[in-house]
């Protein structure tokens, strides 16, 4: 008689319990700010690039529509995974100075990298969760010719927005621009 009650009790006190779980997802290739922090414009090389950040998730060049592969990581605004962005490559270009003179041998290579943070809490007769999701991004402008990096544009930790006029998060890139963004969805890449 003492088994039963013992797990009557831990089933009576497993239903009552409070409980949390927090889950870790993570997509694309690691930005790292100290790796990042070692291009030179106009001296790296597009393969010390690739050795450090790993091969990129697009490389596009000037008057192609490029469609990116999206993270597997839900954020705030989106619950469900969106699997591509359609955008024009320029708008990656428009990045970089105006005194750059693009020609054809000129490439984008974008980088990305979400991390999110999903915390739940079980209570009695509700949960609750909460997503935290960053993105980490970078757009490298290469010479093919050369195999050189031009110049860079690197942004870190950024947030989803979250409501539909949208406060755009703090821009702590290498350079004062706005990101692109993608014309058909409207949305910051």
């Amino acid at each position: 008689m003492g088994v039963w009650k013992a797990k009557i009790l831990l089933g009576l006190s497993l239903c009552v319990l409070p409980g949390c779980l927090t889950l870790f997802k993570y997509s694309g290739t690691e930005i790292k700010a100290a790796q990042v922090a070692q291009i030179q414009p106009g001296k790296t090389l597009k393969r010390d690039a690739l050795e450090w950040f790993g091969a990129p998730m697009t490389i596009s060049a000037r008057g192609e529509i490029v469609v990116i592969p999206k993270s597997s990581v839900p954020d705030k605004v989106y619950r469900v995974p969106r699997r591509t962005t359609v955008v024009e490559s320029d708008t990656f270009f428009d990045l970089f100075s105006p005194k750059v003179e693009f020609t054809e041998y000129h490439r984008v290579y974008y980088f990305y990298f979400s991390e999110s943070r999903e915390l739940m809490y079980f209570l009695i007769l509700a949960m609750y969760d909460e997503i935290d999701t960053k993105f980490d991004k970078l757009w490298l402008l290469v010479d093919e010719r050369t195999g050189i990096v031009e110049d860079y544009f690197f942004k870190e930790g950024i947030r989803p927005l979250l409501t539909p006029a949208g406060v755009a998060p703090a821009d702590r890139g290498h350079k004062k621009r706005t990101p692109p963004t993608s014309e058909i969805e409207g949305e910051v890449l």
